[in-house]
């Protein structure tokens, strides 16, 4: 497993785009696929400085892209 951490730059249905920074392009990042949905106690927002759990296969699109195992809202 690794981790990467940054700020929530676009949520979108069942996957959610981390950038380094608050400022970041729309290619900068990482695009993150969810296996279970948000849970309904700690939405995920635009913003949210975050710490994502996920496996080190990532697609080579721009932004990269993978699954999430774990995010903690930091």
């Amino acid at each position: 497993m690794a981790t990467f951490t940054g700020y929530i730059a676009e949520v979108m249905e069942r996957k959610i785009r981390v950038a380094p920074s608050p400022e970041a392009e729309p290619f900068d990042g990482i695009v993150f696929h969810l296996e279970e949905p948000f849970p309904e106690e700690t939405p995920l927002l635009v913003g949210q400085y975050v710490r994502v759990e996920h496996d080190e296969r990532m697609t080579r699109s721009l932004p990269p892209q993978t699954t999430a195992h774990r995010i903690d809202v930091l």
